[in-house]
């Protein structure tokens, strides 16, 4: 049948008004206020545990939770300090990939997390207060 057009009937009837557009995919919506308050938009920024990194053995194939704020009482690992001081921070998981002694950073100023780099040797680290954000 080649040549022959078909009519598609209209989406918008008549006397009705056009569909609203699709919402954005990834729109960040607001929440309410309650939650607002467990969850906030602008994190608080982590502050320093310790001044020196905790060596460990971390056994293959177990996962662990990396403290990210600096709140847990169970430095290096979370206790869930960050949701109860509702920092809007949540732990790293991370999985042992051999068992290996490793040092852990709890000044949480390293740029390879959960591992130390060095940078609690920093002047800024050195002269932060323990429990103090950077």
């Amino acid at each position: 049948m080649r040549g022959v057009w078909v009519s598609v009937p209209s989406l918008v009837t008549p006397g009705r008004s056009a569909p609203p557009p699709p919402a954005q995919p990834y729109q960040r919506r607001e929440i309410s206020s309650w939650l607002a308050r467990w969850f906030p938009k602008d994190p608080a920024k982590p502050v320093v545990a310790q001044k020196t990194p905790i060596r460990l053995e971390l056994v293959a194939g177990k996962t662990y939770r990396w403290c990210v704020c600096g709140r847990s009482k169970n430095q290096p690992f979370c206790d869930g300090s960050h949701f109860f001081q509702r920092t809007g921070l949540s732990p790293l998981k991370f999985k042992a990939q051999e068992t290996r002694t490793v040092a852990l950073c709890t000044c949480k100023a390293t740029q390879r997390p959960p591992y130390c780099d060095g940078t609690h040797k920093s002047e800024q680290v050195q002269k932060a207060e323990v429990g103090s954000p950077l």
